[in-house]
């Protein structure tokens, strides 16, 4: 009817009556298209609920797996819990012994006690003088008895978890779906091909320069080892040298010092107003409110040998133990979990769902692995290594990755798969020794310091 009242001059020639095109619609093609389109869905709804029933019965059989696997441990955590308690029962036998006769000595030493009052009371010094020498012997002889070790052991029962089982996740196991789908079925078309996701393309990515920071001197020369943005529009700076947090506004302006207990290395923001800070030469992390000005160093506990590279992402806390590892600390359970990255010289990191990436002293390369510790890809660039210290890095909310040259200043930008990179600032415009470096996700920005110059800038991705 539309077309009727618009534009039917154009449909001239394109429209048939529905008496002619209904001619042999019995024996035409787009009914036996129609008949053959219905029988495959009817075969693919069979073999779906053929499916389902495979289905049901691994279930099942998965419960009878779960519930035996489950009754196996139980049992076992029943023949250690009954060890323990035989081995306790054992002990309280020997506690009962000595005290019984440690009671039946008391009452023989009372007794040894009176009799020797009633000696002196009574007859002649040759009787007295020989009743004596056998309280005497008594006395010394009850005294052998009480210097009894089983005695004198005083007992302070504890019990220690072996931590192996202390340091077990939340759960006993997991369970794993091995799916495969199956395409459609039909005779009359091709199955859809699956596409592989792509990497992002970066090529058209550029820096725009929204603020520069001249740091706010103070006693020493300045040596700025590490950076973040707050979500409170807060940049937070580490000045190593000067012992001490440095507090700009995101606009440029100074707010204040914070005043640090030794010589900090790296840090990570772990809220709207608190940052995790790493010492690197000594065992501690201390996590830093800044409108308060409160600290606290709970995760110092879980520090083998000293502390590095630090991140944070959900909840969890990320840093690199020196020689040992990576560590994963959830902040609100207080549970650590020891990934097996071991690289020498670790030192910066950086963390994006399942992944970690990392970069260490000396080295020109970037590498990725997943939170099993399993490597993913590694991608080597001269323009990375340095003299000392690892190259910075940080991830945006898509995996992608930004990693600046300690040496050179150069700061490029790395696909999620490793495969495609892209120069963001080159030598001609690079300023030496970038030591800190940072990505906010919510507003696209990238935080960028200086070691030496006691600059920093700040970005904004486009």
């Amino acid at each position: 009817m539309v077309c009727n009242r618009l534009d039917h001059a154009k449909c001239k020639g394109q429209i048939i009556e529905i008496t002619v095109a209904a001619q042999k619609v019995k024996t035409s093609t787009a009914m036996a298209k129609l008949e053959q389109d219905t029988s495959d869905l009817l075969q693919n709804v069979k073999e779906g609920l053929q499916i389902q029933i495979h289905n049901l019965a691994s279930l099942q059989e998965g419960e009878k797996t779960i519930r035996m696997e489950i009754q196996k441990i139980i049992e076992r955590i029943y023949q250690e819990q009954e060890s323990l308690l035989c081995e306790l029962k054992i002990r309280s036998k020997k506690v009962k012994q000595a005290e019984q006769d440690l009671l039946q000595q008391e009452t023989r030493i009372c007794k040894l006690q009176k009799n020797i009052s009633t000696i002196k009371q009574s007859g002649s010094d040759t009787y007295i003088f020989i009743k004596m020498k056998l309280a005497e012997e008594n006395a010394f002889r009850e005294r052998k008895s009480f210097l009894k070790e089983s005695n004198n052991i005083k007992y302070k029962i504890g019990f220690q978890v072996n931590p192996l089982y202390s340091l077990m996740e939340n759960t006993l196991g997991e369970i794993k779906f091995t799916s495969k789908s199956r395409s459609y079925s039909a005779s009359s078309t091709q199955e859809a091909q699956i596409e592989l996701p792509m990497a992002q393309d970066i090529t058209k990515t550029v820096l725009k320069c929204e603020c520069t920071f001249n740091i706010h001197s103070s006693k020493h020369l300045m040596e700025l080892y590490g950076c973040v943005l707050l979500p409170n529009q807060h940049a937070v700076f580490i000045d190593s040298s000067n012992k001490r947090l440095v507090i700009h506004h995101e606009n440029g302006s100074y707010l204040k010092d914070l005043p640090l207990p030794e010589k900090p290395f790296y840090i990570t923001a772990v809220g709207s107003d608190e940052v995790a800070v790493s010492y690197s030469s000594s065992r501690m992390i201390s996590i830093i409110n800044i409108k308060t000005i409160q600290s606290d160093s709970k995760l110092t506990k879980y520090i083998d040998n000293c502390s590095r590279g630090i991140c944070y992402d959900d909840g969890k806390v990320y840093f690199v133990d020196h020689d040992v590892g990576i560590k994963e600390v959830s902040i609100d359970k207080e549970v650590v979990r020891k990934i097996p990255v071991y690289l020498a010289g670790m030192g910066n990191i950086a963390v994006y769902k399942n992944r970690l990436y990392y970069t260490a002293d000396h080295n020109n390369k970037l590498y990725c692995c997943d939170k099993s510790g399993k490597q993913i890809w590694t991608l080597s660039d001269n323009r990375l290594k340095a003299k000392k210290n690892s190259a910075p890095i940080a991830v945006d909310n898509y995996g992608n990755t930004f990693v600046a040259g300690p040496d050179t200043g150069v700061v490029i930008m790395i696909t999620y798969d490793g495969k495609h990179q892209k120069v963001l600032i080159d030598e001609t415009n690079a300023i030496r020794h970038p030591r800190g470096l940072f990505y906010d996700k919510q507003h696209k920005k990238l935080l960028l310091c200086y070691k030496k110059c006691g600059l920093a800038h700040l970005f904004h991705l486009q």
